[in-house]
């Protein structure tokens, strides 16, 4: 004996019919109506875009000498750190919303897997998003009733977001090089940093870095030794000052400028040293 409908879901469901015949013979038509709040909807996204930009660059600074960098707003920064011309070798990064697919990248290293990060993965995620409300036509429009369509629903931003955000934190191609023949110096931050920076255009660290017009570093600086005090005057700007190719480097700001210094004196000695201050 088959078990009847409770009657809250009957009356639901007669309630929604009825309502749904009532718009189908005298609802409205999309033009005007439905046209004009596109338009709204539109005018409203564009206005917030435009009011998000004028409140970031009223709040936030130029780059200047005491803020190489930028000065922070309420939206970031202004500008990001100037080009530095003597860097040879560049990590380019994709904007936010293309990280997901960065990852992908990452995880799909193979030449022959690239079809599925680029192309095959996100096609069938868009076709799926598309035509799921042509696959699951339940009647019933409680979510606690579609287990299936809330878990796909659920699932494929999940997906998204857990991707972006490996994405956004996933170390470069330069970062942790082997910049120096001493695995424990390659460690250090001033290692990535001397590649990023475009040092090695110029020295050679031992195991990265090309002949050029600077003095080679792989046992560290002939001329200051494992004084890091000094090294980090040098870099910061004494060079450029003395006439040398070197442009100066004050723009990294203190802490990176006395982490190139530290891997330089720890070339020297042969070991970590610890950063002076």
């Amino acid at each position: 004996m088959a078990v009847a409908a409770p009657r809250k879901i009957i009356n639901r469901r007669v309630r929604y019919e009825t309502e749904y015949s009532a718009h189908k013979k005298v609802g409205h038509p999309f033009f005007p109506y439905a046209m004009f709040h596109d338009t709204v909807v539109n005018l409203v996204v564009v206005l917030t875009i435009v009011a998000m930009a004028i409140i970031w660059h009223a709040t936030a600074g130029p780059i200047n000498h005491a803020h190489p960098t930028g000065q922070m707003g309420w939206l970031g920064e202004l500008y990001q750190t100037k080009a530095n011309p003597a860097v040879q070798a560049t990590e380019p990064r994709p904007d936010w919303y293309f990280l997901f697919l960065f990852e992908l990248l990452r995880i799909f290293k193979a030449p022959w897997q690239l079809i599925f990060a680029t192309i095959i993965i996100p096609t069938i995620m868009m076709v799926l998003l598309v035509a799921w409300p042509f696959i699951d036509r339940g009647r019933d429009r409680r979510l606690s009733r579609r287990p299936v369509g809330v878990a796909f629903g659920l699932t494929v931003p999940t997906v998204l977001i857990a991707l972006t955000l490996a994405g956004a934190v996933a170390p470069g191609a330069l970062t942790g090089s082997a910049v120096t023949k001493v695995p424990a110096l390659n460690n250090l931050p001033g290692a990535a940093l001397a590649s990023e920076a475009g040092c090695t255009t110029c020295h050679n660290f031992g195991a990265v870095g090309a002949p050029g017009p600077g003095a080679s570093l792989g046992n560290g600086s002939a001329k200051f030794g494992t004084d890091q005090k000094q090294l980090a005057a040098w870099i910061a700007g004494g060079a450029h000052a003395a006439g040398t190719v070197m442009p100066d480097f004050s723009s990294l700001g203190k802490t990176k400028v006395a982490q190139l210094a530290q891997l330089i004196a720890s070339l020297k000695a042969g070991k970590v040293l610890p950063i002076q201050s």
